[in-house]
């Protein structure tokens, strides 16, 4: 059965490197190395019981993937069968969902005590020079921009930090899904969701009486905006779209599932910082 899971896994892409750790009922979630994942991360995670018909759960939390595993198809279950692999699984996501909860929590802790003792960005800050932006609702540390993920309460959930150069972190083991950068607050205009810091400094330079947020990238384009319809009801929201394949695409489904506009760059392969920075030295 062992090695049925391990080849499970393989096939959803999750390889553990050290295959000996999956193991059926331990007392506890099972978390290991991941091939291809950063050294010492820990990302996988498996439980499996091997009483009545065998069962489990695995997945990376890097990825959010989540695998249900059974010695037996589903089409080949009796009622009772399926009913006993159901409460197996739904008792192992459970213990996952109240871990991940409790370890996002201890990350907001931090990230908040973190932030809120910062300075104020400054212009001169190597990213703010290389982008040509004010780095609004930003703080720095030594080099470092630093940027607070919220939810629309104001709490914090994790921070991204961005170097001189444009390498962008994120905290390990904090919530992004559905949380954003806020760049500039404005309840009483639209709401303009774009991708990226920089972007959304750029776009309230263009649209001052607009309130604006950055969903991280591209792929939390369309939590962001469910999170923001659910917020605001009535609000007219605009994704404000990378023109690249990816963007347009994460944006145009986030717009079609809130009602929302599109706005995209009219030239390919930028974004809205690029576009204005580029109207700014044609004049």
């Amino acid at each position: 059965m062992i090695r049925q899971v391990i080849d499970d896994m393989a096939s959803c892409g999750i390889i553990p490197t050290a295959p000996g750790v999956i193991q059926f009922d331990l007392p506890e979630m099972t978390r290991f190395h991941v091939a291809g994942d950063k050294k010492g991360t820990l990302n996988g995670f498996w439980r499996g019981f091997s009483d009545g018909l065998p069962a489990g759960v695995f997945g990376s939390w890097k990825t959010g993937a989540q695998h249900n595993w059974c010695a037996k198809s589903v089409d080949r279950m009796t009622e009772t069968e399926l009913a006993e692999v159901k409460r197996a699984v739904e008792a192992i996501r459970a213990q996952r969902a109240e871990e991940m909860a409790q370890a996002q929590g201890e990350v907001a802790k931090a990230a908040t005590e973190r932030y809120n003792v910062l300075p104020d960005a400054s212009p001169d800050q190597g990213y703010c020079l290389k982008k040509r932006i004010q780095p609004l609702n930003a703080k720095q540390q030594n080099t470092f921009l630093v940027l607070a993920i919220k939810d629309w309460s104001g709490a914090i959930h994790s921070l991204q930090t961005i170097t001189p150069s444009g390498k962008k972190t994120m905290l390990k083991g904090g919530a992004k899904r559905g949380h954003h950068i806020l760049i500039k607050s404005n309840p009483a205009g639209r709401l303009l969701i774009c991708e990226g810091f920089s972007t959304g400094c750029s776009l309230a330079s263009m649209y001052p009486d607009d309130e604006i947020v950055a969903a991280v990238d591209a792929y939390n384009m369309q939590p962001v905006a469910r999170a923001a319809r659910e917020r605001f009801p009535d609000r007219e929201i605009v994704m404000a779209a990378d023109n690249d394949p990816v963007g347009i695409k994460c944006a145009n489904r986030a717009a079609r599932q809130i009602n929302g506009l599109l706005l995209i760059p009219p030239v390919i392969g930028q974004d809205w910082n690029d576009w204005l920075n580029a109207q700014e030295v044609s004049q």
